[in-house]
């Protein structure tokens, strides 16, 4: 067998047991991504800031989940590349909704201190 062959194996098997590729891949890259959360203080207010490292980041929707954060901890924000941008500080609330959202709690760092930007 070649290893196209292999891997098309191995997709229809996760698939047929997880669902459809596409949420597969997005599982996975969630799982494998590092995500660190981070609050920065921009005049007088508060900024959390989710930077999200993966080598397939392509795969995570971070659109979606920018506008899910958004929606669930009623505040404001944008995204900017690999970067979700929360008004407020909402450190805890953010790592806890990532863990909820299926990334991995072991690989989302929360930096304890507030960042003068």
């Amino acid at each position: 067998m070649s290893e196209g062959s292999n891997r098309d194996v191995v997709d229809e098997l996760l698939s047929s047991v997880l669902g459809d590729s596409v949420g597969v891949e997005e599982s996975l890259a969630k799982e494998q991504a590092l995500v660190r959360i981070r609050v920065e203080r921009r005049k007088r207010h508060l900024v959390t800031v989710v930077e999200v490292d993966s080598s397939d980041v392509k795969s995570i929707n971070i659109e979606g989940i920018a506008k899910e954060l958004k929606r669930k901890l009623a505040a404001g924000g944008t995204v900017r590349g690999n970067v979700i941008e929360i008004q407020g500080d909402q450190r805890y609330r953010v790592k806890r909704l990532l863990v909820d959202m299926g990334f991995r709690e072991d690989n989302i760092l929360v930096d304890e201190e507030i960042v003068e930007a």
